[in-house]
């Protein structure tokens, strides 16, 4: 992030707005009426890594049920069926499935970057700096920014400023999420000192405790959400951020962060508690923002990378390569697939283990960009170094 904020973003920081927690709006947003309405792209990044296999499984493939016993059980049962696809939503995805049958959302199964580490901090670094590498003095988000040339504004709706809007001047508003999410350092130490001789520490210690019980459970690692709110706030959050960016039309791009899908044990357990909660927060931004506003807008639901084909032993899977990707809007040609899907066959796979990347990142990016912003080929290129062409959809 730039160090000198504008006017604007210093009194967005001082107004302590934590959205999700139902304060008013700050002074600083007024309404812009007259603004010039081009098209919003808003990302929405899945910090720890999405299992798309279980969120939207390829249930016509043979390999599905011997590489997942435990994890396509109720899927292959009870899925709903994504169209012709071969695909099925899980049914903690209902409302993601209803939005695609009325063609608002398109979903590509094999989206990525070609980073094979399965650090979630590269990936996570490579995929927001957009440049194909993981080091950069811009984020992609801020590059497209300067691309705008001051047509429009980048907010990050984000716990902490987002490294896809470094380099460039955008509003930062902090999300919080249900749970508490405190750094285990000196801090927290003297939070607990504090309110040790107090009602209140108990409930500290509970809160603290039952976070501990989760990440144990489900094999999380806490890192990989970077500060991240969790999804568990997310609708409530999502509707006080539709009252800034309807009120805002030249707030054109915005860059969300979740945190919690790193599963790598009870799987199913985590995963029907994180999906629903997505998925509503999801309508809250279509239904919160209006008819017309929804129509130009996009919105990219994404992780740094997809998870294991095969289930481990604890029915939960690890790190991957390609992953499930969804794009929203009310103008899309929603209710199909965008990109290859190779097949779960070991033939098929990246390394014999994970999805191959068929959808490069920057290119359903850049077809985004190419489609609210206007931008040409050259300045996507200089948004998107290294973007092979656009994607299809």
């Amino acid at each position: 992030m730039t160090s000198a904020a504008s006017p604007t973003r210093r009194r967005l920081l001082q107004s302590g707005l934590a959205l999700g927690l139902g304060s008013a709006l700050p002074t600083a947003f007024a309404v812009e009426n007259d603004a010039q309405r081009d098209g919003r792209l808003i990302v929405i990044f899945l910090r720890g890594a999405l299992d798309g296999l279980f969120a939207f499984a390829p249930v016509a493939d043979s390999h599905l049920a011997s590489a997942r016993p435990s994890l396509s059980r109720e899927v292959l049962s009870n899925g709903i069926p994504l169209g012709q696809s071969g695909f099925s939503a899980h049914p903690s995805c209902r409302a993601l499935a209803e939005l695609y049958a009325a063609k608002e959302l398109s979903f590509a199964p094999c989206f990525g970057t070609p980073d094979r580490s399965r650090s979630h901090f590269q990936a996570q670094d490579l995929f927001e700096l957009g440049n194909g590498q993981t080091q950069g003095r811009q984020g992609f988000l801020a590059r497209a920014g300067e691309a705008a040339g001051g047509r429009l504004r980048s907010i990050g709706f984000s716990a902490n400023p987002p490294l896809a809007l470094q380099g460039g001047d955008a509003e930062l508003m902090p999300i919080s999420g249900s749970g508490l999410q405190v750094r285990h350092d000196r801090s927290l130490e003297a939070i607990r000192a504090m309110h040790s001789q107090q009602s209140s520490g108990k409930a500290i210690e509970q809160a603290l405790s039952s976070q501990a019980d989760l990440e144990r459970a489900t094999g999380m690692d806490p890192k990989a959400s970077r500060g991240a709110a969790g999804v568990a706030g997310f609708a409530k959050a999502a509707t006080t951020m539709t009252r800034i960016l309807r009120d805002q039309p030249r707030l054109g791009m915005a860059f969300i962060d979740l945190g919690g899908f790193d599963t790598h044990a009870e799987e199913e357990n985590a995963l029907d508690r994180s999906l629903p909660p997505l998925a509503d927060g999801l309508l809250a931004l279509r239904d919160g923002l209006g008819t017309v506003e929804w129509r130009r807008t996009q919105v990219l639901v994404c992780s740094e990378f997809g998870r294991t084909v095969r289930e481990n032993g604890s029915r939960g899977t690890d790190h991957g390569h390609g992953g499930l990707a969804l794009l929203l809007g009310g103008a899309i040609a929603g209710g199909r697939q965008i990109g290859d899907f190779p097949g779960l066959a070991d033939a098929q796979l990246n390394e014999g283990r994970d999805l191959r990347v068929t959808t490069d990142w920057r290119s359903l990016i850049g077809r985004m960009l190419k489609d609210t912003q206007g931008f040409d080929m050259a300045t996507l290129q200089r948004v998107l170094p290294g973007m092979p062409g656009l994607a299809s959809v």
